[in-house]
């Protein structure tokens, strides 16, 4: 099996408390999760457009978990050509078990069987699993007609985007946790440049702070426009 998806790698940084968000319908996602054991819902399926915060839940989820001596896995599907779909057997003895991405494996009929046999073994038990993917069920291109069906019991919930303050909240979040030299000002210059999508956004952030780590320098703001030149 491989290490990478043993029992998740506790990633402390990551928690519902530093998950920024500013929306109704995201708290509803987080509150979801936070009572998924007190609920006869064995399973939640997140969705949302890319980098609107899905790995950060699951990673929270285990972390919340974890501290109440819950059981947890995380397998990020986005790796799924590293290991065989072998790897799922035996994990609905876990307490919880994260499948980041699960649309990657989505037409491919091995790892939709095997997940569709998983899926029925958890809704069997007292095991709880969730699921994230970037697009809802009915518009996922599923193969298996039953896996489908599976999918579409439990809890479908979408993760929305947030507003440019909580966006600045999470530019600035990288700069603590990565420690880079980058002045704080430079997060709300960039939110009013073209690219202002979240991705872009993070992206910008990590290219100033590893320059900043290069030149063991500060970035300020009247640096921003040269060093994304380069």
């Amino acid at each position: 099996m491989n290490q990478l998806i043993l029992t998740y790698q506790k990633n402390v940084k990551q928690t519902f408390d530093n998950f920024y968000y500013n929306s109704s319908e995201n708290n509803q996602v987080l509150n979801s999760i936070k009572n998924i054991f007190n609920d006869n819902n064995s399973q939640i399926f997140l969705w949302g457009e890319n980098c609107s915060g899905k790995s950060h839940i699951l990673y929270s989820a285990c972390n919340h978990f974890d501290k109440v001596k819950k059981k947890c896995i995380y397998l990020p599907m986005k790796n799924y050509k590293k290991f065989s779909s072998d790897i799922l057997q035996g994990i609905d003895k876990y307490d919880l078990v994260c499948i980041d991405d699960i649309d990657y494996i989505f037409g491919l009929d091995e790892w939709e069987q095997d997940f569709f046999f998983l899926v029925n073994k958890i809704i069997n038990s007292s095991s709880k699993i969730i699921y994230t993917s970037s697009s809802n069920i009915a518009a996922s291109k599923i193969n298996l007609k039953d896996l489908h069906s599976r999918l579409s019991w439990g809890l479908a919930l979408k993760i929305n985007h947030e507003d440019d303050q909580t966006k600045e909240k999470i530019l600035k979040k990288i700069i603590s946790d990565k420690e880079y030299n980058v002045s704080t000002d430079v997060c709300s210059y960039l939110l009013k440049r073209k690219d202002r999508d979240l991705c872009s956004l993070i992206k910008t952030i990590h290219k100033l702070g590893l320059y900043s780590f290069s030149t063991n320098k500060k970035v300020n703001l009247k640096d921003v426009n040269g060093i994304l030149s380069l």
